[in-house]
């Protein structure tokens, strides 16, 4: 009967070295893994922060009209935001009657008048009446038989009211209906210590969080006459203001695995208006 021989304590030294070592090799490739799919994931988040953000802001910024730029700075700006058109057809007492285009429903439901605009046939100008009250109104269609109160699909024809007509809006201008809207970053609650995009609807005072959070470096700045110089302060003349760059930074919730301060999106864009052009 042949003896087996067993490993000597070299061979056994040898062996527990070279699997420490490729122990110490894949608990690397596990860590480095990890941290790499930490930082994807922050970087994910903070870019979808950042569109969400632009998508909220993008529909309202774009739809301002002449003198719709009411206050701006670095952390804030309030727009008068449309959300019906019409064409002003009767004079009732104090108020006018406006006939309204087909509108967007949701949107139109969704809305607190602030006031409305009509525009002087004769120089171009809007004039504006605030605060406003809106109701419905019986004539429908308007006194002025040559202006017809549209309907289609989703949308049931209508005439308000709105008042006062301090101004006596003529019959035949055209006219919309607006909200004050105010945006700004400012603290968020649900992150203490972080920044926040807010929506405030001034009319009522109620004011949503929309998406956070932002670096403290997130700002409006503003595009100022046709050449667009971009300032990051608001001029004192807000008529020269053509448009707004949103500098959308935002950051992570938690700094990723292996590293000490949230990361970083910047997302900036120009959003060009009217307000005021010429």
């Amino acid at each position: 009967m042949t003896s087996r021989r067993g490993f000597s304590l070299a061979e056994l030294m040898v062996a527990m070295v070279i699997a420490g070592i490729i122990g110490a090799a894949l608990a690397r490739l596990v860590v480095n893994q990890a941290r790499f799919v930490g930082t994807q994931d922050a970087v994910m988040h903070a870019r979808a922060g950042a569109r969400a953000a632009l998508n909220v802001v993008t529909s309202e910024f774009r739809a301002v009209s002449d003198s719709g730029l009411v206050a701006a700075s670095r952390d804030s700006v309030t727009i008068r935001v449309p959300y019906a058109f019409g064409i002003a057809c009767a004079q009732v007492g104090g108020a006018t009657i406006v006939s309204l285009l087909p509108a967007e429903n949701s949107i139109y439901s969704a809305a607190v008048i602030s006031g409305y605009a009509w525009r002087n046939p004769v120089t171009g100008a809007y004039s504006f009446v605030q605060p406003t009250t809106v109701s419905s109104s019986t004539l429908t269609p308007c006194a002025d038989s040559s202006i017809t109160t549209l309907a289609v699909a989703g949308w049931t024809a209508r005439a308000v009211s709105v008042a006062p007509n301090v101004l006596a809006t003529p019959t035949g201008a055209p006219v919309y209906l607006y909200q004050l809207v105010r945006y700004a970053f400012a603290h968020s609650p649900e992150l203490p210590g972080r920044l926040a995009l807010w929506r405030t609807v001034l009319s009522t005072g109620v004011r949503e969080e929309l998406v956070a959070p932002f670096d403290t470096s997130a700002a409006f700045q503003f595009l100022v006459g046709y050449t667009l110089a971009v300032q990051t302060s608001a001029p004192a003349d807000l008529n020269t203001v053509k448009g707004i760059r949103v500098r959308l930074v935002t950051a992570s919730e938690t700094p990723p695995e292996g590293r000490t301060v949230p990361l970083k999106f910047d997302l900036s864009t120009n959003l060009l208006f009217r307000n005021n052009a010429q």
